[in-house]
């Protein structure tokens, strides 16, 4: 009950915010919840209908009063629903009401018997209803198409990345890595189409967790994972849990499509939701006693749950504290006052060296600073924690200002194979072409430029306008240069 409890929570703060009651937690949508992205809101909405299905069902013939209660529940979790324009939470939460209705209802004995009788027709009704299920993915999918075809491609990219690891995986947290030099050398080594470098981006989640799984923790890790879901769900179902079964189920059909498992939210309802699914309908209190093995390993378990948690909430408000110590010095970095706040950086650098926007904003301080050394190290950490391209071009610009210029080059490159359709590596590289002291010929300038110039931005803005103007500079800096010396 106590995730029902959240649950109708969550949808009465999602329909204050949608009516302008609360505020939301992102400027560009309306309704989160107490999520950042509506996203993992509707995720979280989605896992509340099988158990409330579940527990109307039970009731239905029992107590009309707690029938009408989850009613209620689910109704006010079905208005707020539509609003998340999540396509995967709706896929979860029907697929999950599915798993409850098949072994709640009966349903199945009574479509065999149709079929017998009515053979023909259950066949015409059967290609009618793949038909139908057919339009509606594809109608899906044309929802939001250009998201669609970037979760796609991002999946391929990390499905090779996993070809090209080791069994034991990268190790927990190393996807945004891997991810960068998969994507990388796909875009070296193969002809990618316009959609592809189109949707292409540096994201922070493979929005499969599966196949995140598989390429961290390796193909045994992988494997054990899926063998675990499965074994929970059939345990669910096996001890007459269907409702927390089914709302298990949406939570791991979710996690095919979006990323429930760094959230830790999704993380302690996934904990509670295998406990419910595993325990015994009918628990014995003597009979447990009686078993003292079950008894040890049940205690040593909630220690070890206990412990963990105990240290995971010691690092959290430890995290939290540099957080908010880390907003209130921010506005320096934006007036790039960096030399007020450059040693607080380093203070909070050990709490926060796993936020990539922090490690960015601390190299770009460094390199002001011409501490290179130090930001070139600071921008290996970045490389490793994110796939972000800025960090290539941070990094190249640090070493050209050392003046180790094939390196610099070597970065912008990365750079433009990670993400081929940026215009600001080309910007940097033609910068590091003009430079006399680098020695390159005039020809790989001239390479440089012409793309910059010519290139269709993705996004155009004024930024876009601003590098044209100074590589023109160059151009004629340059050409005038070089008429003196003729």
């Amino acid at each position: 009950y106590g995730i029902l409890i959240v649950g109708f929570v969550e949808a009465i703060i999602g329909l204050g915010q949608l009516y302008g009651f609360f505020p939301s937690g992102h400027q560009l949508f309306k309704t989160t919840g107490t999520f950042l992205n509506p996203g993992p809101y509707g995720g979280f909405i989605a896992l509340m209908f099988p158990l409330t299905f579940h527990y109307w069902l039970y009731f239905r013939k029992r107590k009309k009063i707690l029938r009408y209660v989850f009613l209620f529940v689910g109704m006010v979790c079905l208005l707020v629903f539509p609003a998340t324009l999540s396509r995967t939470a709706w896929g979860a939460a029907v697929i999950g009401c599915m798993l409850v209705v098949i072994y709640e209802t009966g349903i199945t004995d009574k479509l065999k018997d149709l079929y017998q009788k009515y053979r023909r027709r259950a066949v015409l009704c059967i290609a009618l209803f793949c038909l139908l299920s057919g339009g509606v993915i594809y109608g899906i999918y044309q929802f939001k198409k250009d998201s669609a075809n970037g979760r796609l491609f991002i999946w391929k990219i990390t499905a090779l990345a996993i070809q090209n690891t080791s069994l034991k995986g990268v190790g927990l947290g190393g996807f945004p890595a891997a991810y960068a030099q998969s994507q990388m050398n796909y875009f070296k080594e193969r002809e990618a189409s316009a959609i592809e470098k189109h949707v292409a981006g540096s994201p922070e989640y493979a929005f499969n967790e599966y196949l995140r799984i598989f390429l961290e923790q390796g193909i045994a890790g992988g494997i054990l994972f899926l063998f675990l879901t499965g074994l929970i769900i059939y345990h669910g179902i096996k001890n007459k849990h269907t409702g927390a079964a089914g709302s298990f189920l949406s939570l791991s059909v979710f996690a095919i499509a979006s990323y429930p498992y760094y959230l830790w939210e999704f993380l302690v309802v996934w904990v509670l939701l295998a406990t419910i699914c595993i325990s015994q309908t009918e628990f014995s209190l003597s009979k447990f006693s009686k078993n003292r093995q079950i008894f040890i390993f049940t205690s040593f378990a909630v220690f070890i749950l206990v412990a963990g948690l105990s240290i995971c909430i010691i690092q959290w408000l430890s995290y939290h504290r540099a957080s908010k110590e880390w907003e209130k010095i921010r506005p320096f970095y934006t007036m790039k006052a960096y030399k007020n706040i450059i040693d607080q950086y380093a203070r909070l650098y050990p709490q926060l060296n796993h936020d990539p926007k922090f490690v960015f904003e601390y190299a770009m301080m460094l390199n002001a600073e011409k501490r290179y050394e130090q930001a070139d190290s600071i921008l290996l950490r970045g490389l490793r924690i994110s796939c972000d391209p800025m960090f290539y071009n941070v990094k190249g610009r640090n070493y050209h200002e050392m003046g180790a210029y094939r390196k610099a080059e070597a970065c912008y490159m990365n750079a433009i194979c990670l993400l081929p359709e940026r215009i600001y590596p080309y910007y940097l590289l033609t910068k590091l072409y003009a430079d006399s002291a680098a020695g390159y010929p005039a020809e790989k300038m001239q390479w440089a430029a012409s793309i910059v110039l010519k290139k269709e931005a993705k996004v155009h803005s004024t930024a876009i306008d601003e590098m044209r103007d100074e590589v023109e500079k160059i151009l004629k800096e340059k050409n005038a240069t070089d008429d003196k010396k003729n």
